[in-house]
């Protein structure tokens, strides 16, 4: 029992600090666009791609798998908008995402890889979902407005059940790092509002 309970915590742990690396990166990526209070880079400033590195890494060693895997998917999910562009890499973004998820598919394996990419779609409708009114008033059109948001909540719940189906065994506790950053993530930006 205590193997399973620590394996269990450490994938709830795993989850929350590498969902914090991809937070920093993302606001860090997005401090020109998001004008708003919520961007944890406009407040850490130089240093938030270096904590973002630094969660990752507490996150990596929690669990390697879980915490790698999602963060390919992160990247993968965060592709979409640029497909046709090409990078630095001399790939454009539909390449590089491939080349990601073939090398999370041969570290970590398919099945880990696939109930990522299920949940990481599942957060990111979420968060549009969410988002729907504040991306509405600064001209951004997400997938709650491309799809609507009945649609984009009922592809959220979709996907979130895939996950579950691809690796029950995961779902619960990565289910539950996430509820318990967010619900963290929310309490503070009301707090800050």
């Amino acid at each position: 029992m205590w193997p399973a309970m620590f394996e269990f915590m450490s994938i709830t742990c795993s989850v929350i600090f590498c969902a914090m690396s991809i937070k920093l990166a993302d606001d860090f990526l997005d401090q020109d666009v998001d004008r708003s209070e919520r961007n944890f880079a406009k407040k850490i400033g130089k240093g938030t791609m270096l904590y973002g590195m630094v969660s990752m890494a507490i996150a990596v060693s929690l669990n390697a798998s879980i915490s790698v895997s999602l963060f390919f998917a992160s990247y993968i999910i965060g592709m979409f908008h640029d497909l046709k562009r090409y990078f630095p890499s001399h790939l454009n973004g539909i390449q590089e995402s491939l080349l990601v998820f073939i090398l999370g598919v041969f570290f970590w394996g398919w099945r880990t890889m696939l109930f990522s990419i299920f949940f990481v779609i599942s957060i990111q409708l979420l968060d549009d979902y969410i988002d729907y009114y504040t991306d509405q008033l600064i001209g951004q059109r997400n997938w709650a407005h491309r799809l609507g948001r009945v649609e984009c909540s009922l592809l959220f719940l979709l996907n979130l059940l895939a996950a579950w189906l691809v690796c029950e065994h995961l779902f619960p506790a990565v289910f539950l790092g996430t509820v318990v950053f967010y619900s963290a993530i929310l309490y503070y930006q009301r707090g800050r509002l």
